[in-house]
C-alpha cells in the first residue's frame, strides 16, 4: 500500500502534524509513504523506514501546475492520499497523483478535487486539528479493511508529538561536557512580532552564565544578524572574556537533522515560538516558550511534558491587541505600545519562571538558584 502525504511546509506545523502522521503509521505499519513538502518541513522525515520525502519546488516553478503535474506523476498512484495544508494546489497533487481516497479540508473551493471533505474544525490545538482530519477518514466503512484493527497488538498513539531521533552524533567542545546545557532559540521565521527582544535574551543568559550554565545558540543562516546582537550586548558584561567560552554560537551552522542531535544534548531551551519550539517538545526537552502576538491555543507546545509558555496572558496581564497574529506589530513604533506583548515581558519574569522550571524538573547544575539580575 501507498500513502501520499502533503505536509505543512512550516517547520513547526510540520511537526504539530506528527501526532496525525504516528496515528497513519500505526494503523498502515506495512504501507510506505510519499510525504511532500518543503525543504525543511521534509527534513525531519529523512531518517525514517518506510518513507521517501520529496521536496515541493513548485512554488518556484516558472508553470507551477505543470511542475506539480510532473511531481505528483513522479509517484506511484497511492491508494490514500491526505492533504494537511488548507490551499487548492495541494489537492490538486493529490487528484494528480491519482490517489483513490483524498482527504483533507473543505477550503478554498477544492471539493471537487477531494473524495473526502470534511469542515475545517475552530478553537482546538493544531495538532489535534490534522488528527481529527485523519481519524475522521479513518472511520468511514471503506477503509476499516485496510487498517490494523488489533487494539491489544497495536495500540492507538498517545495525544502528543512524535519524532524519531536522528542516528547522526554531534561533537560539543569538550569543557561541556558533564554540563548542563541551556540552549537559546532567538528567531521566528513567521515574522518580527514572535521575536523577544536580543538585550531581553542577553540579560537571561548573562544570568544563567554566572550559575555556570553552558549556552548554545540556535538559528538559520537568516536569523545571524539576531543572534550577533545577542552577542554584542554580552561583550559589555563584566567578566565576558572569562565566560565566552561557555557559550557556542551554531547560528546558520546547523541542518534540521543535526538541531534534532543537538537538542537530544540540551537540558533546557528557552524559544520564541517556532519550529524549533515543537522539535523540543516532541524530544520532551524542559522548555519556557515565550508568546505574545501568536494564539497559544492553537499553537502552544502539545502535551509536551516539561513544556511551560510565559505571556502577559498566562502572567493576568492580558492585553487587548493580543493575539493579533501579525508578522510585524501594527501600532505605531512611537507609541507606548508598540510590541508591549513581547517587550512587557520582561528578563525578570522571564528568569523567575525558568528558575521555577529548572528547580522543578531537577537539571541544576550547582545548588544555587538562577538569581535575577540587580
Amino acid at each position: 500500500m501507498n500513502i501520499l502525504i502533503r505536509i505543512p511546509n512550516w517547520l513547526g506545523d510540520a511537526v504539530m502534524a506528527t501526532y496525525a502522521l504516528e496515528i497513519l503509521f500505526s494503523r498502515f505499519p506495512k504501507a510506505h509513504f510519499y510525504l511532500i513538502g518543503s525543504a525543511a518541513s521534509i527534513a525531519l522525515f529523512a531518517h525514517y523506514p518506510q518513507v521517501s520525502i520529496i521536496e515541493d519546488k513548485s512554488k518556484k516553478a516558472k508553470f507551477r501546475i505543470l511542475n506539480l503535474y510532473y511531481l505528483a506523476k513522479s509517484i506511484p498512484p497511492c491508494d490514500l492520499g491526505f492533504t494537511f495544508q488548507n490551499n487548492l494546489l495541494s489537492a490538486l497533487l493529490l487528484f494528480l497523483n491519482g490517489a483513490k481516497f483524498r482527504a483533507g479540508f473543505n477550503t478554498e473551493m477544492r471539493a471537487l478535487l477531494l473524495t473526502f471533505r470534511p469542515k475545517k474544525p475552530k478553537n482546538i490545538h493544531e495538532a489535534l486539528r490534522f488528527s481529527t482530519l485523519v481519524e475522521s477518514a479513518l472511520h468511514l466503512p471503506q477503509l476499516q479493511d485496510l487498517q490494523v484493527q488489533n487494539p491489544n497488538q497495536n495500540p492507538p498513539p498517545a495525544p502528543k508529538l512524535y519524532l524519531k531521533q536522528p542516528a547522526l552524533e554531534v561533537a560539543l567542545p569538550q569543557h561541556f561536557k558533564d554540563s548542563k546545557i541551556i540552549g537559546i532559540n532567538a528567531g521566528a521565521a513567521f515574522g518580527a512580532a514572535k521575536r523577544w527582544e536580543e538585550s531581553y535574551f542577553a540579560q537571561v543568559i548573562e544570568s544563567l552564565l554566572q550559575q555556570n550554565y553552558k549556552i548554545i545558540l540556535f538559528g538559520v543562516a537568516s536569523e545571524n544578524a539576531i543572534n550577533n546582537k545577542i552577542l554584542e550586548h554580552l561583550h559589555a558584561m563584566p567578566h565576558w572574556k572569562d565566560l565566552r567560552e561557555n557559550v557556542l554560537n551554531l547560528s546558520g551552522k546547523t541542518t534540521i537533522e543535526s538541531l534534532m542531535a543537538y537538542f537530544a544534548k540540551l537540558h533546557f531551551l528557552l524559544t520564541n515560538d517556532s519550529g524549533p519550539m515543537h522539535i523540543a517538545s516532541a524530544f520532551e526537552i524542559p522548555t519556557l516558550a515565550l508568546f505574545g502576538p501568536t494564539n497559544a491555543k492553537e499553537t502552544c507546545p502539545f502535551n509536551a511534558k516539561n513544556s511551560h509558555i510565559i505571556s502577559l496572558e498566562t502572567l493576568g496581564k492580558p492585553l487587548a491587541c493580543a493575539p493579533c497574529m501579525q508578522r510585524t506589530c501594527p501600532l505605531p513604533k512611537d507609541s507606548a505600545t508598540f510590541h508591549a506583548c513581547m517587550r512587557h515581558l520582561t528578563p525578570n519574569l522571564v528568569l523567575s519562571k525558568i528558575q521555577s522550571i529548572i528547580s522543578e524538573v531537577e537539571i541544576k547544575s550547582t545548588p544555587k538558584f538562577i538569581s535575577e539580575p540587580q
